[in-house]
């Protein structure tokens, strides 16, 4: 599925689906889609977007104005003042949720980002490399949670004590890990 739309000249990314609804006054759930890795990332997004859209395949997006969000299990609990009841809702389940390009690469771009890291390399200055970024957690503390090729993965704390250096040119964290860290 392509995650860039354009429209009327503007490009779009989709970076979420409604799946269900939420309430009787026309809540509703986004899952976030793969590449925006956690609900976190998605609830930072939703925040820091200009203009929210819903989008079906072929028609003309709708411009949204959230009201309210909040993170469920894997989802974003959000309300629309363009879905004003449980009616509407039903009827936008299955849509996605697009942002205008600038807004989302603005996003990449910003401190606040984090998900610019997933498929870094991560290098420890005493245990070697470690694996690679394959996701990240913002509950709580940051955790990157590095594929080290076991099915297990290694979690790492993003904490500026641990982290040495990030070369965004060859797209690698530097980290000076305690020792003990990984039992």
């Amino acid at each position: 599925m392509e995650q860039l739309i354009v429209v009327a000249g503007r490009e779009l990314i989709k970076i979420g689906k409604l799946t269900s609804t939420v309430g009787i006054r026309g809540g509703v759930k986004i899952t976030p889609l793969f590449f925006m890795s956690t609900d976190e990332f998605l609830d930072i997004l939703l925040n820091y977007a200009e203009d929210i859209y819903l989008y079906s395949d072929g028609a003309f997006p709708k411009k949204l104005t959230l009201t309210s969000h909040r993170l469920g299990k894997g989802t974003i609990k959000a309300s629309f003042g363009e879905i004003p009841d449980l009616k509407e809702a039903k009827n936008s389940v299955g849509r996605s949720v697009v942002v205008d390009r600038k807004d989302y690469d603005a996003y990449l771009k910003s401190t606040d980002s984090m998900i610019k890291y997933i498929g870094y390399s991560v290098e420890d200055i005493s245990l070697g490399r470690l694996g690679t970024i394959a996701n990240i957690s913002r509950r709580g503390q940051k955790l990157l949670i590095i594929d080290d090729g076991t099915c297990d993965g290694k979690l790492v704390p993003f904490v500026p004590q641990f982290i040495e250096a990030i070369d965004d040119e060859k797209k690698c964290v530097k980290t000076n890990l305690p020792e003990g860290i990984f039992g």
